[in-house]
């Protein structure tokens, strides 16, 4: 609408053409936006957190086990309070969630209840606001068409029949400026609401949600300051970190070659000006080693010739059967 049509409607040019309650659909719009995902995000922290306590909860179970297991008095004592403490964590951890969880629900009224039912009204303020221009526009056109007849001369068949048409225009025009003043103030004050609560409100609660957290790890701090378990003595058999290691078995050699002597063996000998002549208990050793290496390689040889041979039993009909599917 351009400024003269404003002036000769008898209302204010920035009502009229540059309204800023409509342009404040733009600014709820981002503000949603950002409530949903402070909303979401709180959600996720949540989450995380109660997982956490379950660790802390399993923590605990695992170091009672261990206490109840534990032969030594003191040991098994301090195992036992420091499983404890951890069910204490989860327990305080579950308070705080209960005691955090309503600060969502309070973000979610202004995000699902507070932004939608003024949006809702400024859609209807301006509807109405569009209706009340429609009036005024129409008036000022039947104006126009009088100011011209008269110009002219020429008699108007609406004005000379009563002009109704002209006079239910204005009675309409009349209700609906009532209708645009009412919903332009519950506007004004609605979004002046919406303001107030979103600077204080939103910071007190993201207070409360830190607040929250603080006083847990205080607690949990003075929960393990105070109640100092560590270090511990346990006794501990020799064997607790020794583990049973798979060995590569070793295999004899059943070759009857004698090892080859290895050069300069007998280089310490010449050095003395004579040779080092063995012992009898020596050679005995010597000659009996050799004989057992010959029985075993004549045993070998004996076992691979029956290996050979074929075997004439049933039991390798049995054994090909088995092998069939």
């Amino acid at each position: 609408m351009s400024t003269t049509t404003a002036d000769a409607l008898g209302l204010s040019r920035a009502i009229l053409c540059n309204d800023t309650l409509v342009k404040k659909m733009e600014e709820l719009e981002n503000t949603e936006q950002m409530y949903k995902g402070l909303v979401e995000h709180s959600k996720k922290v949540l989450k995380g957190f109660l997982a956490l306590l379950r660790v802390y909860k399993d923590f605990g179970d695992a170091f009672a086990g261990i206490g109840v297991r534990e032969p030594q008095p003191r040991a098994s004592e301090a195992f036992r309070q420091f499983g404890e403490y951890h069910r204490q964590m989860e327990k305080n951890g579950i308070a705080t969630i209960k005691a955090i969880k309503p600060i969502l629900s309070d973000l979610g009224t202004y995000l699902n209840k507070a932004i939608p039912d003024t949006k809702l009204t400024i859609r209807k303020y301006a509807d109405t606001k569009f209706e009340y221009l429609s009036y005024c526009l129409k008036v000022k056109e039947m104006d126009d068409e009088e100011y011209s007849y008269a110009a002219l001369q020429e008699p108007l068949y609406r004005v000379e029949t009563g002009n109704y048409e002209y006079r239910l225009i204005l009675r309409c025009r009349q209700d609906a400026r009532l209708r645009f003043a009412a919903l332009r103030s519950d506007v004004l004050v609605k979004l002046e609401l919406l303001d107030n609560k979103h600077v204080q409100d939103v910071v007190c609660q993201l207070q409360r949600f830190i607040a929250g957290f603080a006083s847990y790890h205080s607690t949990n701090i003075g929960l393990l300051r105070e109640n100092s378990l560590f270090p511990i003595e346990m006794d501990l058999s020799r064997s607790s970190f020794q583990y049973e290691c798979s060995q590569v078995p070793c295999y004899e050699n059943n070759n009857d070659e004698e090892p080859e002597p290895v050069e300069g063996e007998g280089d310490a000998d010449l050095i003395l000006g004579e040779e080092v002549k063995p012992d009898d208990e020596t050679q005995d050793k010597d000659n009996t080693k050799r004989e057992e290496k010959t029985n075993h390689s004549e045993y070998t040889s004996e076992l691979m010739k029956e290996m050979r041979e074929p075997i004439n039993d049933d039991r390798s009909e049995n054994a090909t059967n088995l092998l069939d599917f």
